[in-house]
């Protein structure tokens, strides 16, 4: 799961007359303070619900805990949320292919949030790299270029988009309350997968 659970909140807020422009939103979480309130984003019930508020104000019932009511702080807890599943899936693969992963890179749209991806480095206690945010045209423009000869190799091509591209680094500063986050997140992830 991605930023669609953010992205089908703002459509509903629009919806209910409450305009929410994405960068006056991102401006707002970055104010505000310690990790609040968690959803585990990969409940299948945020795939495609009727209300996608509606669904995460479920999910936080279940466990006690009531639904923010201020935009920016439904942003967080989504954003949030988001970095610390991206650690813990990352753990898991680190776990299933016996290698260390190095960094983290986010490219599309995503790329461009900068509150996520300082959330992913501090989550998963390493750098992060955004960008290309067009990765997807990018990809579509290296295998023409490729089948039209002007590149012998994809890793050519990689090489030239690597001297051309320039990305942004996130390196972690987690603040010392994150450990919290991340142990309540840890929680909440054990109702919906269970235990390692």
């Amino acid at each position: 799961m991605g930023l669609w659970i953010l992205e089908s909140c703002r459509r509903e807020w629009d919806q209910h007359g409450l305009a929410v422009d994405h960068e006056n939103l991102l401006a707002e979480v970055e104010k505000l303070g310690q990790v609040g309130p968690l959803i585990f984003p990969d409940d299948p019930r945020l795939l495609s619900p009727r209300s996608m508020l509606q669904a995460i104000a479920e999910q936080l019932s279940e466990r006690g805990e009531r639904m923010p009511a201020e935009p920016s702080a439904i942003a967080k807890l989504v954003l949030d949320s988001l970095a610390l599943r991206y650690a813990s899936v990352l753990r898991a693969i680190e776990c299933l292919t016996n290698r260390k992963i190095a960094g983290v890179q986010i490219v599309g749209g995503g790329s461009q949030n900068n509150y996520l991806n300082q959330a992913t480095a501090n989550a998963t206690r390493r750098p992060v790299l955004a960008g290309p945010v067009e990765a997807t045209v990018i990809g579509n423009v290296l295998v023409q270029t490729i089948t039209a000869g002007r590149f012998e190799s994809l890793a050519e091509a990689r090489r030239h988009v690597a001297q051309n591209i320039r990305l942004r680094r996130f390196d972690p500063a987690p603040p010392l309350a994150f450990e919290q986050a991340e142990r309540r997140f840890a929680k909440i992830e054990e109702r919906y997968i269970g235990s390692d």
